[in-house]
């Protein structure tokens, strides 16, 4: 499922786990996307029970920490605002030859 409206962004992060990598060491589900703005990558994690968390990373930067969402509004507003880098990340890559 892609980003297209709004009110696809509570389906996604329902169905997060089924699409995310998981990592056992941190325990929680990941999906890495581009970010766009500041030339980077965006790590979206999860940690059950609707507890989200972003983390940003490039050559230029790095976040000093993980920053936990704690509205629903805040994490549908950064989603939409990356949409277009999150469905990139979520849609196959096509082989060319």
């Amino acid at each position: 499922m892609l980003i297209k409206k709004k009110t696809d962004i509570a389906s996604i992060l329902e169905s997060f786990n089924a699409f995310s990598q998981w990592d056992q060491d941190g325990q929680k589900f990941y999906l890495v996307f581009e970010d766009r703005k500041r030339g980077g990558q965006w790590t979206l994690m999860s940690y059950g029970e609707e507890r989200f968390s972003v983390h940003g990373l490039g050559d230029e930067y790095l976040d000093k920490q993980e920053y936990f969402f704690n509205e629903q509004a805040e994490i549908v507003s950064f989603l939409w605002q990356n949409r277009a880098a999150f469905n990139a990340a979520l849609k196959p890559t096509s082989m060319c030859s």
